[in-house]
């Protein structure tokens, strides 16, 4: 058998960089999106919103603001750990993974990026719209799309994920502050439960139960 050549070698080594550089961004936005690796690489969209990203930044501002939320991820920080347009771009990958568009940004972040691009709202792709993790939230469905099946309301949907499920999942230890949408931080286990992603009971309404529409009054009937 022939050595490999050259151009081989090359081509499996960025091959290998390309798969090492889409880990480290799922890693990294597990703790962005609340959801697991496994629902993240489940949407198939990672590397197409890394690249849109990445192109929406700048290839060098979108490292440099990776590199503070690496950072902040790993001193076990959030989003206030970041300054305000990093906290913009941070906002706008949270965006494009839950509905599968890049949203319109801030102005002071659109200038401060020095953005040659127009700052308008756009769908990544057809395919990004029904994978947005927006519908898992609720275990919903995309209008249009993705239809759940005869008979699905009739099967009672998963009750929440445990905080501590929650906590092995992002990788926290067990003495990790939650501090997101609260003013100071707590422990995982004293999350509310209308923060924690995943599905809410509240939104368990059955089809029967929601009220008709009143019928159209006639003149006659309309109250004076």
């Amino acid at each position: 058998m022939a050595a490999p050549s050259a151009a081989d070698e090359a081509q499996s080594e960025a091959q290998s960089e390309a798969q090492s550089e889409l880990k480290d961004f799922v890693e990294y936005c597990v703790p962005l999106t609340g959801f697991a690796a496994f629902d993240l690489y489940a949407t198939g969209m990672a590397r197409l919103y890394l690249d849109t990203a990445r192109h929406q930044v700048g290839a060098a501002r979108f490292a440099k603001f990776w590199e503070h939320w690496q950072d902040a991820v790993d001193g076990f920080g959030g989003p206030e750990d970041l300054d305000p347009t990093d906290r913009e771009v941070a906002r706008a990958l949270t965006y494009l993974w839950f509905t599968g568009a890049w949203p319109l940004l801030a102005p002071d972040a659109h200038a401060e990026l020095r953005r040659e691009m127009a700052n308008v709202e756009f769908v990544a792709s057809p395919s990004a719209y029904p994978e947005g993790l927006v519908w898992k939230t609720f275990h919903g469905h995309p209008g249009g799309a993705k239809p759940p099946g005869f008979g699905t309301w009739a099967v009672k949907p998963p009750a929440p994920v445990p905080a501590d499920a929650l906590r092995d999942d992002l990788g926290l230890p067990a003495d990790a502050a939650y501090r997101t949408g609260l003013p100071e931080a707590v422990s995982p286990d004293a999350i509310p439960a209308h923060l924690l992603p995943g599905h809410r009971l509240s939104r368990d309404i059955p089809p029967s139960a929601v009220p008709t529409a009143l019928a159209p009054t006639t003149p006659e009937e309309d109250p004076v």
